[in-house]
């Protein structure tokens, strides 16, 4: 989809349509027509019309009912072309010119797409259901616009609702102003980047802008961390497509949909998403939808949705059925581009569906980014003399560093430089660093301009957000606000208890505060109304949940009590913030608290029978490592629980490495005894099961299988990198010598005897067979060590790491040699379509050019050998229909080197016997030895199949269990 979806979004692309239709019309077409035809061509409706034609003809390539699908997109082009051409008497010959033209763009493009893209079996599942859905959009779509007898008044409505967003998002609020000042985006905001979280280690991590992001991808869920400008973002974005100046979206309006301001509106399950989209256009925006406008936004991929803040439904039940929401809307609109935002904690209890969306992390600030944003914000702090504000900018810079992990959150840096240009210091602490921004912003900003608070702040005022922000964060429906009566009642009887003994006086009180926060953007500020009162919440989810973890240590003083009350939490991984804030603040209240309450952490994960309890319970103490130093003893037995609970967890399809990658995380006050304890831990396991090969195989590539399960993470810093190699190394030196007594029952183990010349080929292919050199099956060995089919692709490609490195092994290249002998002889097919998944098909043919090109001999031949099951496959996909057939080869060979080229034309002359002739030809041309090129011939001719379909038995029996190294 990703694919499809950024060939429409390219003008290069449109203007070439354009020009096809306008060759077959041009004798008809009047100037005022022409360029009729060209607004609609460049129109959102048009593109939304085109990805339904791209995703149903290649989900339903083949398909019986592919054509009757088709009719409905057809017939909603036919009502779009009448409304949008004058020319009545132009209108059916219009329609079938721009299908025409249509068609012919989208079968190109779709191969071409089919060629670059990489889909596993769970998203062509999906792609299905999607195109279904497209089909029965379209046809929707076609009877709404039957109705119209102009688009008028629809487009009219999207100006006026663009307008309002402009108008009242574009500015951006200052989180350390003392007053409501908002200030151009350009005075403050950096741009951010955002990381991918699709790929499964640090070495091929990398970074993209959001427009490159929303135009690769037509859904997009966007995971942070908290304060780290993930609503900022939202209304950043809303605010450049409603003035369009975001070319990498077609959308015209953006829709913003703040998911908790409609709590109880989800709970009920009573209204759908038109209905909340027309109230969102009435309030905040002022603007009355027509009726069936904001269908026909949707229908028609004119409007981006955004859902902001998934996270904040803290109740995993509801954020599931919020998913589930989501997920139904995408279905009934396929057209619309979604974005959503959510934290990276806790999102994994409720995802979206990964084949629908595509899932990206806000990056941390890199320091180019903390100092550009120190320079914007210091030259907008009129409390300092404008020829001092550079100066000061470069200090915090300099000076903040050792706090760095904190100030690359938009947020705490934000505050950090206020606090900094009030007091020229910053608090190492967490909890202490919250608590300084929380006085910056209450109490001493307030100062140095001469305002009086109502109530000294540590007195009572703090004691009374603390006991609000645990009762909003405990009650999902308060999180969306609380009235002013219930918030003036909620505070006059937290002070007729606290101060005052009397209740009207305690009354006036709760108004002054109310009206005190009314008038400033701080913690507490005005959230908009509801049908009669305004609603007041806190402006920043870090402030709620530090101010709830501060009530909830002094209502549970003690470790027990507080354990108690956050067990079942932690357990479903919900109040994950809180919970480390609560555990930091016990720690530095109570002497050994937090020592005890990771005690009692460990011990209920012995109590518990649910392995996912006991890794969300792990992976918890597993991340407390970050902030706090427990007792030597904690620091091993967490060691040792995430070791043992990651071997209980894997499965011959699926692990969890979580736990392990959050202790590599560590704080480096843990770590020196985190490595230590972990190297000796994972040594430990191997060695005492000695028949485990999971334990030696963990303990070998534990840094690898750990960085699959580090997804929503952060990279290590350059001195964990080298701890953590340095533990590798010693442990891959001493446990070497183990993998041997794995050579006859574990495929990887004898591999890797294969590349150190102790077990041969021949040996290894008559105990395992031939499809171990490409399975996929097994995720776990392969996120370790990849098939040799990947070092035959990427064994010359920067960044490429062979399990052989490792060891210092070096035949990696003489056991790809033997192939060439040995896979002529093996029993044919070689592998099954179920072992080599379609979605790394592409991406290994793509990558065959690059090193057997220049080799020659034995090493070439055996490659080659190796790419012939992977060719096979993709030409069978491509074969569902005789006359696509080959295309999807075709648009892979167009595009790459001689090598690719050679082996896709020997596997089109498979079923195309007139292409036989060329192909052999090309084929001598190579010089391969006798017993390959006769090989080779034979499947040229397809005599012979190196592939097995998908779900077929196999042609011969497998290696007798008697077989042995």
């Amino acid at each position: 989809m990703a694919g499809l979806a950024a060939r429409w979004k390219n003008r290069k692309t449109r203007r070439a349509l354009a020009e096809v239709t306008y060759d077959a019309l041009c004798p008809h077409l009047t100037p005022e027509c022409a360029k009729q035809i060209a607004e609609l061509l460049e129109s959102p409706d048009f593109q939304a019309i085109a990805l339904s034609v791209a995703t149903q003809l290649y989900a339903n390539a083949g398909a019986k009912n592919e054509k009757r699908e088709l009719n409905s997109t057809l017939g909603r082009l036919r009502q779009l072309v009448t409304l949008r051409v004058s020319d009545e008497t132009l209108g059916a010959e219009v329609t079938q010119a721009v299908w025409n033209a249509l068609l012919e763009k989208v079968i190109s493009h779709v191969e071409t797409v089919k060629a670059s893209d990489t889909f596993s079996p769970e998203s062509r599942a999906s792609m299905l259901k999607i195109a279904a859905c497209y089909a029965a959009a379209d046809s929707k779509t076609a009877e709404q616009l039957a109705t119209l007898d102009s688009l008028a008044a629809y487009h009219d409505f999207e100006v006026q609702l663009a307008d309002q967003i402009k108008n009242l998002h574009s500015t951006m609020r200052l989180p350390h102003a003392g007053t409501t000042r908002k200030v151009p985006y350009s005075k403050l905001f950096v741009e951010p980047k955002l990381r991918s979280v699709a790929k499964k280690s640090e070495s091929h991590d990398y970074v993209r802008d959001l427009d490159e992001v929303i135009a690769n991808n037509h859904r997009v869920v966007i995971l942070g961390d908290p304060g780290g400008g993930k609503s900022t973002l939202s209304l950043k974005l809303a605010y450049d497509i409603a003035r369009s100046s975001f070319p990498a979206s077609t959308a015209r309006i953006p829709l913003l949909f703040v998911l908790r301001d409609y709590v109880e509106a989800f709970r009920a399950s009573k209204d759908s998403m038109v209905t909340f989209l027309e109230s969102i256009c009435r309030n905040p925006y002022n603007v009355e939808p027509p009726e069936g406008a904001i269908e026909y936004l949707l229908s028609s991929g004119r409007a981006l949705v955004i859902f902001d803040g998934l996270d904040e439904l803290t109740d995993t039940s509801l954020r599931r059925k919020v998913s589930e929401f989501v997920e139904s809307f995408v279905y009934r609109y396929p057209s619309v581009p979604v974005l959503v935002t959510s934290r990276r904690v806790g999102y994994s209890e409720a995802p979206l569906d990964e084949s629908l969306f595509t899932a990206v992390t806000l990056a941390e600030l890199s320091d180019s980014q903390v100092a550009t944003y120190a320079e914007k914000w210091f030259a907008l702090d009129q409390t300092v003399e404008r020829k001092r504000r550079a100066e000061l900018a470069t200090a915090f810079v300099r000076e903040s560093q050792f706090v760095a992990d904190l100030r690359k959150n938009p947020l705490m840096l934000s505050l950090m430089c206020g606090i900094y240009a009030s007091e020229h210091y910053i608090p190492s602490n967490r909890p202490d660093l919250y608590q300084k921004c929380a006085q910056l912003l209450f109490e001493r900003w307030d100062k140095q301009r001469g305002i009086v608070i109502p109530l000294p702040f540590n007195a009572h005022v703090r004691q009374a957000l603390n006991a609000l922000a645990l009762r909003m964060y405990s009650d999902p429906k308060a999180q969306k606000g609380l009235t002013r009566a219930r918030l003036v009642s909620f505070m006059t009887e937290f002070l007729v208890e606290k101060r005052f003994d009397d209740e009207a006086i305690a009354e006036d009180a709760a108004n002054q505060f109310v009206d005190f926060c009314t008038g400033r953007a701080w913690v507490l500020t005005d959230m908009g109304s509801d049908t009669q009162q305004n609603l007041y919440a806190f402006t920043h989810r870090t402030f709620l949940e530090y101010f709830a973890a501060t009530q909830l240590v002094r209502k549970h003083y003690t470790p027990e009590k507080l354990f108690d009350v956050l067990h079942g939490r932690i357990s479903s991984q919900e109040w994950e913030v809180v919970a480390q804030l609560s555990l930091q603040i016990l720690s530095q209240n109570v002497d050994d608290g937090g020592d005890e309450f990771l005690e009692l952490v460990l011990s209920a994960v012995q109590d518990t029978d649910s392995l996912n309890q006991k890794i969300n319970l792990t992976s918890f103490a597993a991340r407390s490592l970050g902030f706090m130093v427990p007792r030597p003893q904690i620091i091993q037995n967490i060691c040792e629980q995430a070791v043992f609970l990651s071997l209980d967890a894997i499965t011959d399809s699926d692990f969890n490495f979580e736990a392990v990658a959050l202790l590599m995380e560590c704080s480096p006050e843990n770590l020196e005894l985190v490595s230590r304890n972990l190297k000796e831990v994972l040594r430990l396991a191997a060695t005492r099961r000695p028949e485990d090969d999971k334990a030696l195989l963990t303990a070998l590539f534990f840094q690898e299988l750990a960085s699959s399960n580090s997804t929503y993470g952060h990279p290590l810093s350059s001195g964990s990198r080298e701890v953590w190699g340095a533990v590798k190394s010693d442990l891959r030196r001493e446990l070497a010598p183990l993998i041997s007594r794995h050579y006859g029952s574990a495929f990887w183990a004898a591999r890797l005897g294969a590349v150190s010349g102790d077990v041969p080929m021949s040996a290894l292919i008559e105990r395992f067979g031939t499809s171990q050199l490409w399975a996929f099956q097994n995720s776990y060995w392969a996120a370790a060590i990849p098939p040799f089919v990947f070092h035959a692709s990427f064994r010359e490609w920067p960044g490429f790491i062979d399990a052989s490195d490792y060891f210092g092994l070096s035949a990696s290249d003489e056991c790809v040699a033997a192939l060439a002998e040995l896979l002529p002889a093996a029993p044919c097919p070689w592998v099954s379509e179920d072992e080599l998944s379609h979605h790394i098909l592409l991406p290994i043919l793509r990558a065959c050019d690059g090193p057997i090109a220049g080799k020659s001999g034995p090493l070439k031949e055996g490659s080659i050998l190796m790419f012939l099951p992977v060719a096979e496959l993709v030409m069978s996909r491509a074969g569902l229909n005789r006359r696509r057939q080959g295309y999807e080869a075709f648009a892979v060979a167009r595009t790459g080197g001689k090598m690719r080229r050679v082996v896709l034309k020997w596997a089109r002359a498979r079923a195309n016997p007139e292409d036989r002739p060329s192909a052999l030809a090309t084929l001598r041309g190579l010089n391969f030895s006798p017993t390959v090129s006769d090989f080779i011939t034979r499947w040229i001719k397809g005599d012979i199949d190196t592939a097995r379909p998908a779900g077929t038995a196999p042609a011969s029996e497998a290696p007798p269990e008697t077989a042995s190294i």
